[in-house]
């Protein structure tokens, strides 16, 4: 521990470097995208084998979304069989448990070699937000649609002579030549 005057701060090592506390327990999410090559049914089931894994090293389950298949905001792109495939949709699901660091690996590891996942993220959450998205209290954003280009607003005037209009471009011609 580094001292300071004023306070004392604690130097941190690199987070590859740090000790996990394996035996603490949290509450996480994992947010997935599943490929949108597989039926619907088979997007349930592999949503059931995630929650099977979490069970399986020792989670608990807090609350889960069923996945739904949703159109993706960019295209995300994933080798899957040997080639590069592009995605613009995917099945959207989410589970919430509570569970150890370790266990988080371990689920990390499976999901990372589940072919059916396109993408997905861990996050540390509470029981509280995850009761509160359950309940309906976090409000789905409606999809307002394309508010399409700003419109420039008619200028108010009228017609320019061409007299006036040579004037105006040789008084600024002259404050030009001022200026430099």
């Amino acid at each position: 521990m580094a001292k300071n005057t004023d306070t004392e701060v604690e130097e941190l090592a690199p987070a590859g470097e740090r000790e996990i506390d394996d035996s603490r327990k949290g509450v996480y999410e994992i947010g997935y995208h599943i490929v949108p090559s597989v039926t619907e049914e088979a997007a349930i089931k592999s949503a059931k084998e995630l929650s099977d894994l979490v069970k399986k090293y020792g989670g608990e389950i807090v609350g889960d979304r069923a996945p739904v298949r949703i159109q993706l905001a960019y295209t995300i792109e994933k080798r899957v069989s040997g080639k590069r495939s592009r995605f613009n949709e995917a099945y959207f699901g989410w589970i919430a448990f509570e569970a150890t660091a370790g266990t988080i690996e371990e689920i990390k590891k499976n999901l990372d070699a589940d072919a059916s996942f396109l993408r997905y993220l861990v996050v540390v959450t509470d029981k509280d937000a995850v009761a509160a998205a359950l309940s309906g209290a976090v409000a789905d954003v409606p999809v307002v649609g394309d508010i399409g280009k700003p419109k420039r607003e008619a200028e108010v005037g009228g017609e320019v002579s061409e007299v006036a209009l040579n004037q105006a471009l040789e008084s600024m011609a002259s404050e030009d030549a001022k200026v430099e």
